[in-house]
């Protein structure tokens, strides 16, 4: 919505220049810009699902450590 609302603003201000300092005859293409730029803001946006259905994030797994990973005895030599 805010990229429509610059859109129409952008193309105001530019024709009110033109009008006003330029050449509207030769100047024309000037007011594309806002055109594009509110075709740009119209267009379908994809949303594949609902934002309140994210994946989890999973914890980091650590790859920096350099210790040794802790080793258990075998039960038969515990006595």
């Amino acid at each position: 919505m805010l990229g429509l609302w610059t859109a129409s603003w952008l193309f105001v201000l530019l024709l009110a220049g033109l009008l006003r300092v330029g050449d509207l005859s030769v100047q024309w293409p000037v007011l594309l810009v806002p055109v594009l730029w509110a075709l740009v803001a119209l267009r379908p946006r994809r949303s594949s699902r609902p934002p309140d259905s994210w994946d989890p994030i999973p914890p980091p797994t650590r790859t920096d450590t350099v210790e040794r990973p802790a080793l258990r005895r075998p039960r038969d030599e515990w006595g």
